[in-house]
Order: C-alpha cells, then structure tokens, then sequence
C-alpha cells in the first residue's frame, strides 16, 4: 500500500480531517523529501510539503505527488493559509515530535483547529521495510561490514581508541557513508564494560579485547554492527565470555520466526546467560528496529508482548559487561522472512589485531 494512503487510512479511521507530519524521519518516509526544513499536511484528498526557498528546487526533485509550497521569514504565515485552503478543522499531530513550544505557537496561531495529539504513529508504518528500503539498509550494512574488515588490518596494539574511531569513520566515508549512523562506540580492555563507551586517548594493549559499534548511512538508511576485536590472544577470562555471547547470538538467530514475540526472543539469549551464571552482567534487552532512524520498532527486551512479522528488519546484539574485566557485543541485523530470519550482516564474528599486519578477519560460524 502507498505510503501516503496508510495515513489516509489511520485519517478514516480515527476520524480526523487530516495530519501534520513534523518530524525529519517520517517527514523522509511519507514524502521522499530529505531536506532539514519541512511540514506536511496530508488529508483525505491532498498532500502538501510547505518548506523554505532553499529547498524548493529538491523538494519538486525528491517528491511525487505533492503539491510543493514555499513558505517566506514567517513559516507560520504559509502554514496558516495552507491549512485554511485545506479546509481542515482536526488534525492529528506527533506528540512525540513536537515541543511545547511548537504546540502553543499552533494553537494560538490556529485557534479554529482541534488539534489531536497521535503518538509516533510513523513509527509502527515504518517497522516494516518495503524492497526499497531494504535496498538501502543492506547497502548501509555492506559499508560498515568492509569498513570493519579493513580496520582490523589497520589496527596495532598502541593506536588509541580515539584514532580507531576517526580511522573506522573515514573508512565508511570512503566506502560510501553519508555520515556515521550514530556516536562511533569504541571501548577496549576494562573499559569495554561500559556498553555506550565512548572513545578516549587509552591505547589498546595485546590480550585485549576492542568493543567497536557503528553504523554507515546511506540514503538515510542506517545500519548497525558491533565487533569486538581480538588483540593479538585475548586473556581467556575475556576469551570465555566472547565465547558465551557468541553462543547466545547462535541461539537466539537461530529460534527467530514470524509469530515470536519480542520477549520470546529475547528470553532465548537470556537462558543462554543463566545456564553460564552471566545474565547478571547482560542488559535488559537484545535489540532493535533499524532504518531512517537508529532505534525504531520492534523494541526486542525482556518481557515486551510485540510479534514480529516479516519484513521486520531489527538487531540481535547481546552483551556481557563486567566491571573490571572488561565486555563483550557482537550485533548483527536480520530481517524477518515467512520462514525465519535472514541475516544480513556479513562480517566475520572474528576479527583480529596483529601487531605483524596479518589480515584481521577470520571467518567463524559460517552458516550466518
């Protein structure tokens, strides 16, 4: 089904003259129009991208269908004319989106209007990806895959994780990123206890181990990946629990199947930890919806009652985090098939740092 003709479907059923698109992702979804500045109106009849003179030009480029408004110094202006000649009296809105200043400024600026707040609505359209957008996560996924394959040929023990991350990011660069998908994640020896550890001046020593989290953009589809690098030979405390993490991803990739719930699958992992006495050190969930934005639906954690279904494209990422010694992610990204899962992060789960310039990645678990 269109895209445009899901919001007038959800416009029927909730009974709403029409909707205000106000965020950069749904923005992108809904239209096709990637620029920084834009409002979409979308009733029954009609769809309208109100934005300013430096993107008119790409919004007629980027758009089908749309009737392309452009608006002057005062945005408000245009916004309150267009609604008018919309002739629409109720409008949802994105409440997770908008602040509350942007909501008074409407409503006192369009006092005749019932403005009727909607959650992120968007979000659960976009859970499941079309061939297009599949096209475009896969591209993003294949730029960080060799990006981290010729890192770790790049790598000696004595670069800081500071100059892993800025060499990691222009690899991407060079393999076709936009952009990095998020905050690069670079965390090594004790340090990789912290999930979200950002990179800092501590050099990378042999018998480490390196959490790296990344993710390519491309066409503003995301991909997400974690890699924890060995250092020459890892200390076998770390070694042990790479191995434990490897097998819980194992487990859970191989149970996924349209009709589990998110919580179905991340039980599956977690049984895996307590049968290993870690799930202590793991967190509370195993992974998430990737796409125009880094974390959508579904939400795969503990207890949650979301089914998947196919064309779901999410992460299956668990961790083992153990203060003093150190942490341990491998994520890869699947995506929901009528049978099961197809992933499709092809990295090697190993991948090693010589301090000889030997090739770094070797390949493990080939069956994924």
């Amino acid at each position: 089904m269109p895209r445009v003709a899901r919001i007038r479907n959800m416009l029927v059923e909730k009974g709403l003259d029409g909707v205000y698109v106000s965020s950069s992702e749904n923005r992108a979804y809904f239209s096709g129009f990637t620029g920084s500045n834009g409002h979409l109106f979308v009733t029954t009849e009609q769809s309208v991208l109100i934005t300013d003179p430096r993107y008119t030009e790409q919004a007629n480029d980027e758009t089908n269908e749309w009737t392309i408004v452009t608006h002057g110094l005062n945005a408000m202006a245009t916004i309150k004319e267009q609604v008018s000649l919309l002739g629409a009296v109720k409008i949802g809105y994105e409440t997770n989106k908008l602040t509350d200043a942007e909501c008074i400024g409407l409503k006192r600026e369009l006092p005749e209007v019932e403005w009727i707040p909607l959650q992120d609505y968007g979000l659960e359209f976009r859970s499941v990806k079309d061939d297009e957008e599949l096209r475009r996560i896969k591209t993003a996924i294949h730029i960080a895959d060799r990006a981290l394959i010729r890192l770790a040929e790049k790598i000696k023990p004595g670069m800081s994780e500071r100059e892993i991350q800025i060499e990691l990011e222009h690899l991407m660069a060079l393999e076709g990123s936009e952009g990095p998908a998020f905050g690069t994640i670079v965390a090594s020896g004790p340090r990789a206890s912290l999930p979200h550890g950002t990179a800092t001046d501590k050099k990378v020593v042999p018998g480490e181990m390196v959490v790296i989290d990344c993710g390519a953009t491309f066409k503003g589809y995301r991909s997400d990946i974690t890699r924890t690098l060995w250092v020459e030979v890892p200390e076998p405390e770390i070694l042990a629990i790479f191995h434990i993490v490897l097998k819980a991803q194992e487990a859970a990739l191989n149970a996924i199947k349209p009709g589990m719930t998110c919580g179905d699958i991340d039980r599956i992992h977690r049984d895996v930890f307590e049968r290993e006495g870690m799930e202590p050190y793991s967190l509370r969930g195993l992974g998430h919806g990737v796409g125009l934005h880094i974390h959508e639906l579904p939400r795969v954690v503990m207890g949650s009652s979301e089914k998947i279904v196919p064309g779901m494209v999410f992460t299956v990422e668990p961790g083992l985090y153990v203060p003093g010694v150190g942490g341990v992610r491998i994520e890869d990204i699947v995506r929901v098939t009528e049978e099961g899962c197809e992933v499709l992060t092809n990295c090697p789960k190993i991948l090693k740092v010589h301090g000889d310039g030997q090739k770094g990645a070797e390949k493990r678990w080939s069956k994924f």
